[in-house]
């Protein structure tokens, strides 16, 4: 006896079975299929206790499924949209699930043959809140194929009805999806179910949990620049987000992406990337580069990952994104100072240029200045910014350096008590070039030591020194005796003591007399002229600053050098 009933009615239904609270051991992807919008309800499937007996099957198409490559599904959801709380009116349940190439039922008699259906519940239904989905975990996870129809069949044996209906979210379609047996007396059998009393142009809303396999990662989208706030032309930081899809942790993967389908060089991401269901989530941020972004127009980046962990990626279809992004602001690009950073001489200045920017620019200097360009005369890093009306703005920065003129404090000269004399220089900062020139005819290039030879007379020794800011230039005057000692002699004249800090004594011995006696400093300059005309002089040094000092003894037989030191 087949009831008909006009009063809407619900029955609590939904699934009850005795396990803890749904916690995935691994990632899972979940699949929807239906329009969530709808507000279409279904009392007839996929689950019907109005009548005592039924057995309904309804169809869900690849194409709504979209997922070519395929998956194990090991839970499905229907959306419960109402009904009344009444355990005493539970019944029992058996779902099954198939593959099909149906894409309709073309008749009340066209079910999915029983051979094709595998048991995925069994157990009591009980329902939930109101507008919520009902987990029904599959007691045998269901592979799918990727390229077939699902059908799902849901069969109830317990005899006895319930006043009260279920009432499941659906969506409308331009065929027949569900087709359903109901009756208070006769039990229909899913081996051979008898002919359909109902078809339906809708399915239930369903979703499907699929389990994800490891090592499948890919961009899930272009983070920078931002979607949907509009950015400057000029360079531009480009990120993305690296999706970890899969059911372990990515230690590293490779990023690839293209402006305009040109490639780019690659980006290596080695920061592990944790799991879905994980404190720390399944997502990381990936800095692409710099691109220039032209004022605008267009620019597509693409971007995918590949060989996560080192292996091939799982599943190919989720690993690439692409976006178009423009600019539209205009930007100030291609700024620089002109000078760039530089060197100036002390008392010069420089001025310096931000250039010409389309769109009202404004400046502003580091030095406070509003205006396009700056003079300056002493040394530091300067910058300024550059604003146009649009917001947009570029930096640039000059370091400018103050050159000092060539510095040196005086030429240092040594008599060598032979003849020759030494040149150096005292305290020489910011040379670049020297040039010598002793005064007697012979010239030098380099900073020294130079050794030079005079005959007697009085010279000026002159240095020459210069770099980029200009050139000084030092003078010595040398007084050279030009007499070569007889050296035979040098032994028959006695200096003493050596060092000598008050009185020291020259004595000659045998037919050599003293008779003229020139002192010299290390400088070459004379401090000490005497005539002696005796074997014997006592000098007295009080008057002479500690140091070392060159005699030159004038004898009846020739000259003689000797080196003395005072000290006291």
């Amino acid at each position: 006896m087949v009831r008909f009933r006009t009063r809407t009615s619900y029955l609590l239904l939904i699934i009850c079975w005795f396990i803890s609270p749904n916690l995935h051991a691994q990632p899972v992807d979940t699949v929807t299929v239906g329009d969530p919008a709808s507000m279409l309800n279904n009392i007839y499937a996929p689950i019907n206790t109005y009548y005592g007996h039924s057995y309904v099957q309804q169809l869900y198409l690849a194409s709504e499924i979209n997922k070519p490559q395929g998956g194990t599904i090991t839970m499905i959801r229907f959306y419960w949209s109402g009904g009344t709380a009444n355990l005493n009116n539970s019944n029992n349940w058996t779902l099954f699930i198939g593959h099909t190439n149906k894409t309709a039922f073309n008749s009340l008699s066209d079910w999915v043959p029983y051979a094709g259906l595998t048991q995925a519940f069994s157990g009591i239904i009980i329902p939930p809140n109101t507008n919520q989905w009902i987990d029904i975990p599959l007691a045998t996870p269901f592979v799918y194929d990727g390229i077939s129809s699902i059908v799902i069949a849901g069969w109830e044996t317990t005899p006895g009805y319930s006043s009260y209906n279920s009432t499941f979210r659906a969506t409308w379609t331009t065929s027949t999806r569900t087709i359903g047996f109901y009756s208070d007396v006769i039990v229909p059998s899913p081996t051979a179910p008898p002919t359909a009393i109902a078809a339906h142009t809708s399915y239930p809303n369903i979703q499907f949990e699929f389990l994800v396999d490891p090592d499948n990662t890919g961009i899930s989208a272009i983070t920078l620049p931002a979607e949907g706030i509009a950015f400057c032309s000029g360079p531009q930081l480009v990120t993305a987000n690296i999706h970890n899809y899969g059911n372990s942790v990515v230690n590293n993967v490779t990023v690839h992406w293209t402006i305009d389908g040109v490639a780019q060089a690659p980006v290596n991401y080695t920061t592990p990337i944790d799991m879905e269901n994980t404190i720390a989530g399944p997502d990381a941020e990936v800095v692409l580069g710099v691109v220039v972004f032209p004022y605008n127009s267009p620019l597509t980046i693409a971007a995918w990952t590949s060989m996560p962990n080192g292996v091939n990626d799982t599943n190919g279809e989720n690993d690439s994104t692409s976006r178009t992004i423009t600019a539209e602001l205009q930007g100030i690009t291609d700024f620089n100072i002109i000078p760039a950073d530089t060197l100036i001489c002390e008392g010069d200045s420089i001025t310096m240029d931000a250039g010409l920017h389309p769109n009202d620019p404004v400046y502003v200097w580091s030095e406070g200045s509003v205006m396009q360009h700056l003079t300056v005369a002493a040394g530091g890093a300067y910058w300024v910014t550059v604003q146009n009306a649009d917001g947009c703005s570029a930096t640039d920065t000059v370091n400018v350096t103050v050159h000092p003129d060539p510095v040196a404090s005086d030429i240092a000269v040594i008599d060598n008590g032979d003849g020759t004399f030494t040149f150096s220089l005292m305290g020489p900062q910011f040379i670049d070039n020297h040039y010598w020139d002793f005064g007697n005819g012979i010239t030098r290039i380099g900073p020294g030591p130079h050794t030079v030879e005079y005959a007697e007379g009085i010279y000026n020794a002159t240095v020459t020194l210069s770099n980029m800011c200009g050139q000084i230039t030092l003078t010595r005057v040398i007084t050279a005796t030009g007499i070569t000692e007889w050296n035979g002699i040098s032994p028959l004249v006695d200096v003493y003591p050596n060092p000598g800090s008050d009185i020291i004594t020259l004595r000659s011995s045998g037919d050599v007399q003293l008779q003229q006696l020139k002192v010299y400093n290390l400088l070459g300059q004379e401090v000490l002229r005497a005539d002696v005309h005796a074997h014997t002089y006592v000098w007295h040094v009080s008057q002479l600053a500690n140091g070392v000092y060159h005699l030159v003894l004038e004898t009846n037989k020739g000259l003689v050098r000797k080196k003395i030191e005072v000290l006291r």
